[in-house]
């Protein structure tokens, strides 16, 4: 069942957390050749194809965050999905923590929140 009340803080981190997964999808799509990149620099194989699978999971996470379906398995998805993105980032950046720099940090945080939200339900 869908739930699109916003009464409580946690209903706001349940969007803002929806929400920022857009924009990775995003990237999937507008800025494929970069993206892309990441995935072969990141060693995974086929590249293409779990970008694509990462995408799908952007948007599932996303809607399910944002339309209040499902929430707590969806903020769950989120979490493990931002944690192996950090690490991922991690490996691409050679160790860089701060987002500025390249680092992982971005998705560690977020990946926090969307824990801290599952914890929530």
């Amino acid at each position: 069942m869908m739930d699109l009340t916003i009464d409580q803080p946690i209903d706001a981190l349940r969007l803002l957390c929806g929400a920022f997964f857009l924009p990775h999808a995003a990237a999937k799509i507008f800025a494929k050749p970069v993206t892309l990149g990441f995935f072969q620099a990141a060693g995974y194989q086929p590249a293409e194809a779990v970008m694509y699978f990462a995408l799908v999971v952007e948007i599932a996470v996303a809607l399910g965050l944002v339309l209040g379906i499902q929430v707590e398995l969806f903020a769950w998805l989120g979490a493990a999905f931002m944690t192996v993105a950090g690490l991922s980032v991690l490996k691409v950046s050679r160790g860089k923590w701060l987002w500025n720099l390249g680092g992982g940090e971005y998705c560690f945080f977020w990946a926090l929140a969307c824990g801290i939200l599952a914890l929530s339900r």
